[in-house]
């Protein structure tokens, strides 16, 4: 049994409208007429079913992690599927980087990120009030454009007191 919702009709709007007229009325003026009248309609018609199925892609995904990675994949890297999201305190990588701190004058071991309440990244440090998730792209898709509309897509996903940052790899 299929839903009713699921069910699309191809409707040919010129040729409804013509069929929708008298037989004494089908002469080639008033045809061009009705055609004349319900081209609009079509091209609307065409507006809505694109509308339609934009809107229900973006309510079918949320800030899931899954589908927020979904629908990063679809709209930048649909055949690879490389984008990753990762929270900032993941237990993937417990080992320590040494990182030069000038006032010291020494080489101090710090925590890589998700190791503990201290985190490296391309925009420096991030303690315990740093950032909630991490997403993580290809190197290949780092341009301006791709960043803004890669934020524009994860600003209207993520839940509102959510922070996250851009990492490339």
């Amino acid at each position: 049994m299929t839903n009713r919702a699921d069910r699309t009709y191809n409707v040919n709007i010129k040729r409804l409208a013509l069929l929708a007229l008298p037989t004494w009325l089908r002469r080639p003026l008033a045809g061009a007429l009705i055609y004349a009248g319900v081209s609009p309609l079509g091209r609307m018609l065409q507006e809505l079913r694109a509308y339609r199925g934009a809107t229900s892609y973006r309510l079918s995904h949320n800030g899931q992690v899954c589908k927020l990675r979904g629908a990063l994949n679809d709209e930048f890297d649909p055949e690879l599927r490389r984008i990753e999201i990762e929270d900032s305190d993941s237990a993937g990588n417990r080992e320590a980087a040494a990182v030069w701190l000038r006032e010291m004058g020494r080489w101090v071991m710090v925590p890589r990120r998700g190791a503990g309440a201290v985190s490296i990244h391309r925009e420096g440090f991030s303690g315990t009030s740093g950032y909630d998730f991490w997403v993580t792209v290809p190197e290949e898709l780092r341009t301006a454009e791709t960043e803004t509309r890669l934020r524009a897509i994860v600003n209207m996903y993520k839940l509102a007191g959510k922070r996250y940052a851009i990492n490339y790899k």
